[in-house]
């Protein structure tokens, strides 16, 4: 997933129509829709912030506003380690890639994830941060995301002829053999025996 990109032109534009006032507001709002419009420079901490961060807000008179990641570069800023404004102007989400690396360890190892607890240990989310990275990355709860994966694994494993259709839903992580058939008949319309034997 990457960030959505702001133009330098819409950065200046939105940047000359904005008074400090406006910018202290909408900072204090923690307003996403400004992050990538103005850069929120901390003088006493030393660190650039996007509008939205949420660590605690600082006192007016310690804050200036640049229109560029560049600028707060320039004036010897250095990125929050909270909202990591340096991952969102180069179109990256750490928390994400996390997430994603995460499942992929699923895919090679589902016994391993028998809850969405597990998968929160596996991405080194804190279990709030994991369904919000979920939810805005790919539209799905953590828990959606983990039975796809097991019966993607489970029609590999069927498909391949490796194993019948219990054994299957042991491998990749269920407990109960009905709750796979379950998951398996909504997720593909089909059980796993009627499935293997295509």
């Amino acid at each position: 997933m990457r960030y959505s990109a702001v133009s330098e032109g819409a950065q200046a534009a939105v940047w000359a129509d904005l008074s400090f006032a406006d910018k202290l507001e909408r900072m204090n709002a923690r307003d996403r829709a400004y992050d990538g419009r103005f850069i929120t420079g901390v003088l006493t901490t030393g660190i650039y912030c996007l509008p939205s961060c949420p660590a605690r807000k600082p006192k007016p008179q310690n804050v200036v506003f640049f229109a560029t990641e560049a600028a707060a570069l320039a004036a010897g800023l250095r990125a929050c380690k909270r909202c990591r404004p340096d991952d969102f102007y180069a179109g990256r989400d750490r928390d994400f890639q996390r997430l994603a690396s995460a499942l992929a360890e699923l895919e090679q190892d589902p016994e391993s994830f028998p809850d969405v607890n597990a998968l929160a240990r596996h991405a080194g989310l804190k279990l709030s941060k994991l369904y919000s990275v979920a939810r805005r990355s790919t539209g799905s709860t953590p828990s959606e995301l983990i039975h796809a994966r097991r019966i993607e694994v489970a029609k590999r494993l069927l498909s391949e002829g490796r194993v019948g259709a219990t054994e299957a839903a042991y491998a990749v992580g269920y407990g109960s053999v009905s709750a796979f058939y379950a998951r398996f008949r909504a997720a593909t319309g089909s059980t796993p025996s009627a499935f293997a034997r295509r």
